[in-house]
């Protein structure tokens, strides 16, 4: 469980997230470039085709600029407490992103067009926009002019939880790079997961702290996606 107002460096936990998401990375790597697809296919019994070899160079970028993001995100941005329940959820939704997406895509024959610079294009600017909104609340939280207030303004004034819209445009930017239609479920399954049971349960937590501030930003900005829900 996420443990919103509870500050901590959870620094074992942070060691632990990081380290195993390293190895995710690396079975990703072996998927991809090492003949590791090619077994799992053949195990699932799928047709195996020689796949698109800048398909998967770009799937194992993407893979890297989401790692350097949330490594940024975890060593700077974060300061509640992490308890073990998420430190353990964490690399295993990652590892659907990493693995699941190599895997997805790994037989792929279509032509690296525009479909996927769009996908690429996502992903970069999904990232961006996360990384900005973490950093704006960062500065805000810092500054001592701003103790008990809610930030609602930059980009915060876009989605009461932008971050995690930023995080649907990456995901998404990456189910595309897979040409994939098995990809959307990843997407549907983040979508529920943040606005049916993260986003429920930071808000009852907000709605505590700050009450009618909260309720103010709640009746004038949308939940997740800007100007839509």
């Amino acid at each position: 469980m996420i443990q919103y107002g509870e500050y901590s460096k959870s620094t074992v936990q942070k060691i632990f997230i990081i380290s195993t998401e390293i190895i995710i990375l690396w079975i990703s790597y072996m998927i991809l470039f090492r003949g590791w697809g090619e077994n799992v296919i053949d195990w699932l019994n799928i047709p195996l085709t020689e796949g698109n070899h800048l398909r998967k160079s770009l799937l194992f970028a993407m893979e890297i600029l989401v790692f350097l993001a949330y490594l940024s995100t975890i060593l700077v941005f974060i300061k509640r407490k992490i308890s073990w329940t998420e430190a353990l959820n964490l690399p295993f939704a990652y590892a659907i992103y990493y693995i699941g997406f190599a895997l997805l895509g790994y037989n792929s024959q279509q032509v690296v067009n525009w479909i996927d610079l769009l996908g690429v294009i996502l992903v970069i600017f999904g990232l961006s926009l996360h990384f900005v909104a973490e950093l704006e609340l960062h500065l805000f939280k810092k500054d001592p002019h701003n103790k008990g207030k809610l930030l609602t303004t930059g980009l915060w004034s876009l989605s009461r939880h932008v971050n995690y819209f930023a995080d649907l445009l990456w995901v998404t930017g990456f189910a595309l790079i897979t040409r994939n239609w098995w990809s959307t479920l990843v997407i549907i399954f983040l979508f529920v997961f943040f606005y049916f049971f993260n986003i429920p349960i930071q808000e009852k937590y907000l709605s505590e702290k700050y009450k009618q501030q909260f309720l103010q930003y709640k009746q004038k900005t949308k939940s997740l996606i800007p100007f839509i829900l």
